[in-house]
């Protein structure tokens, strides 16, 4: 089935691994460390018997720098990325579930993104949910990952607002789209890494 590209807690106790969508490219969905990222999409592809295709991008992918001048920082954390998560199996080994696996980085609009795509065997594996498997779709948004707090941006679902953060799609949907912020507890000085994989690139 192609990929069509979509124009851009709950109160139910859910397993933990539905309640945070992915771990991914970035641990737990998040960069870790001092890596950090200004937004996430969250695509899905769902076939009828359940399993599908996702894509999760990441847009800006920066460095949390001590002051204006560590550029000496910067260059470590990208040397990471590349290691530990565009060429090394991070990602792969944090979700044994998934399969067909390939991430890649790229230059939009001035910045840094990073792409990973997969399939997987079943919807409740990305964080999707049904009661007993049938009715209406429902994905749960606000998720933390250590000092890290993804909070709703945009979605092709309806969403139930921030004292229920959880999107909700009608019975017959396939495809889902969902655009989250990445909000840091601590703000500080973040320095692209664009030029450094302009630069460098990934080999």
């Amino acid at each position: 089935m192609p990929w069509t590209i979509l124009p851009m807690h709950h109160m139910l106790r859910l397993p933990a691994h539905r309640l945070l969508p992915l771990v991914v490219l970035i641990a737990s969905v998040s960069l870790g460390g001092c890596l950090m990222v200004e937004k996430k999409e969250y695509q899905f592809l769902v076939r009828p018997d359940g399993s599908g295709q996702a894509r999760i991008i990441f847009e800006n992918i920066s460095s949390a720098q001590e002051n204006d001048t560590d550029q000496d920082h910067a260059t470590k954390d990208y040397t990471r990325l590349l290691t530990d998560y565009v060429k090394g199996k991070r990602f792969e080994s944090d979700n044994p579930s998934y399969y067909n696996v390939k991430k890649r980085l790229y230059e939009e609009d001035g910045k840094l993104n990073g792409e990973v795509t997969f399939d997987f065997l079943s919807y409740e594996d990305v964080g999707l949910y049904r009661l007993e498997g049938a009715g209406p779709w429902m994905y749960h948004v606000a998720g933390r990952s250590g000092a890290t707090v993804e909070q709703f941006d945009t979605s092709n679902g309806v969403f139930g607002g921030p004292s229920m953060p959880v999107v909700f799609w009608k019975e017959g949907t396939t495809e889902f789209r969902i655009r989250t912020i990445v909000e840091e507890a601590e703000k500080g000085t973040s320095r692209s890494l664009l030029p450094l994989f302009k630069r460098i690139g990934v080999n």
